[in-house]
């Protein structure tokens, strides 16, 4: 059973993460996750109001019986004139729907990368060596889409935990695409489309970083807008740990096999659970997440 705790910060105690609040006329004491105090640590102060969901039983942390915070709802102040509201889960998610529903042209984009070899190379430096996007108007009609092996710059020849994990060979990597000329087509469609580039974890956007830096090109920064639909789906449902792609796209239709990472396919599946999301958003469908939390 969960339930809903209400109350003023007693005291917090920074390095254990715990909070105590005054519940029925006795202090009790609540254990936050490290990623929630991430996510919240900043608004928390003593004698601010917070309001969280907790997990009925209790553990024994510390010496001390705590409750684990299964999420935060609302963190204020509360003033004579008007409340100051720090954290309000209702707000992210109106914010969540909001930002969905305004978007246009998408890319939904996905990479696969070179992987270091079974014994870990301290020199090695992983690169981009797939990539596929899926691109889409604001009515969702498609305008293009682009698969393409991408030849590496610095480790030419992949390690064999790439290859079998990709299920690629070094033929067709020797034969792919050099970097420049994937450069020059990705700019000039940011440019002549300016999409909301749909990614799934922080990953994709970090291996293009580096890719700027380890091909000595001009950083496309500016003029990109990237979308992370993992980190949405964790803030929304209030989900404690990253959610697999293909994990989520069960949650709104049924694949055919198990994931085969490949960035093209990667990227159609980003694409329907975007479409999910927004049907969930725009209270259309609603979905079980109970095995995921």
């Amino acid at each position: 059973m969960k339930k809903l705790i209400s109350g003023r910060i007693v005291c917090i105690d920074e390095e254990n993460r715990i909070i105590s609040l005054r519940v029925s006329n006795r202090i009790s004491f609540f254990y936050l996750q490290r990623s929630m105090v991430n996510k919240i640590g900043k608004y928390l102060s003593i004698l601010r109001f917070i309001q969280f969901i907790v997990e009925d039983d209790s553990r024994v942390y510390k010496g001390r019986k705590v409750f684990n915070i299964d999420y935060v709802v609302k963190i204020m102040e509360i003033r004579y004139r008007k409340n100051i509201i720090y954290y309000d889960v209702m707000n992210i998610k109106r914010g969540t729907k909001d930002l969905i529903n305004s978007l246009n042209t998408k890319m939904f984009l996905d990479l696969e990368m070179s992987m270091h070899p079974y014994k870990q190379d301290k020199n090695f430096t992983q690169e981009i060596i797939q990539v596929g996007y899926h691109l889409v108007d604001d009515n969702n009609t498609l305008i293009e889409e682009y698969s393409e092996i991408i030849r590496p710059t610095i480790h030419k020849k992949l390690t064999k935990r790439t290859l079998k994990f990709l299920e690629i060979t070094q033929e067709n990597v020797d034969n792919g695409l050099n970097y420049q000329d994937f450069y020059v087509h990705f700019k000039q469609v940011v440019e002549k489309y300016t999409p909301a580039i749909i990614v799934w974890g922080r990953n994709d956007f970090l291996a293009l970083r580096e890719s700027y830096k380890i091909n000595k090109v001009p950083s496309l920064k500016r003029k990109t807008r990237y979308i992370n639909l993992l980190k949405m789906h964790k803030n929304y449902f209030n989900l404690k740990n990253d959610l697999g792609l293909f994990n989520a796209l069960k949650l709104y239709s049924k694949p055919n096999g198990q994931q085969m990472h490949n960035a093209l396919e990667d990227a159609v599946a980003t694409c329907e659970i975007f479409q999910g999301f927004k049907r969930v958003l725009n209270n259309e469908i609603s979905i079980d997440l109970n095995g995921y939390r």
